[in-house]
């Protein structure tokens, strides 16, 4: 018993030391203000006039997306940028999404455009794609 014991301290230990390891050596992997700027599916759909964003694969975009959102990821940034910037006004709020709460493309883009757009109201939701079809505001295509 005491072997397993110290078996499995020694194996969550190694753990925590690689993950250290791991973040120290790519920091940048995930954002480290990633979750001051995450939002919750209630308050994003609380957001007064909030653009939406799918940082999703332009696939997993064709295939469904939240009505009204644009696409834009680190793949075609330069091709959907511009768009952004004709619906974006200084002061909306911006909330980005994608395919689920271990996906950090959200975050990614969310920073890009704080940093590119000098603004804070720009949030990763957290979730993503799964939360908006767990909570029914979105649907896959063929669904009714």
């Amino acid at each position: 018993m005491k072997q397993a014991l110290w078996q499995s301290l020694a194996i969550l230990a190694l753990a925590v030391v690689l993950g250290a390891v791991s973040y120290l050596a790519r920091p940048e992997l995930l954002p480290a203000n990633a979750s001051a700027y995450e939002i919750d599916l209630v308050a994003a759909r609380s957001l007064d006039g909030a653009l939406w964003i799918d940082a999703r694969t332009d696939a997993d975009f064709e295939a469904a997306h939240l009505q009204g959102a644009m696409l834009l990821n680190e793949e075609n940034w330069d091709a959907g940028f511009v768009p952004l910037l004709e619906r974006w006004l200084p002061g909306m709020p911006i909330v980005v999404y994608c395919s689920s709460q271990s996906c950090l493309r959200s975050h990614h883009v969310a920073e890009r455009l704080r940093e590119e757009l000098g603004a804070d109201e720009i949030y990763a939701l957290r979730g993503g794609w799964e939360a908006l079809l767990e909570a029914g505001v979105a649907k896959v295509e063929g669904e009714r």
